[in-house]
């Protein structure tokens, strides 16, 4: 058993994009070319009501978090270098 697999908190390379399949398929990225409306992309390991149910927070440009989208089925794309 492998106990060395970060979770996803964990993780401090920042987050380009986060994309997801199904009907309601999408995703959100703080690249501008998509919808420029994503200042920021964090991922936390619990809701906030100290349950363990990952998931990512999608900030606007005013530093509110405009969705929250379950960590299950979440391909996430880093920013290369590190830089923001």
């Amino acid at each position: 058993m492998r106990n060395d697999i970060p979770v996803i908190h964990q993780d401090e390379r920042p987050i380009k994009s986060i994309w997801y399949p199904g009907e309601d398929g999408g995703g959100y990225s703080i690249d501008p070319r998509f919808d420029g409306s994503t200042s920021k992309i964090v991922a936390y390991g619990e809701n906030g009501q100290c349950a363990p149910v990952p998931f990512y927070a999608v900030y606007d440009l005013s530093g509110q978090i405009k969705a929250r989208v379950p960590a299950q089925l979440v391909a996430v794309v880093y920013l290369e270098g590190g830089a923001a």
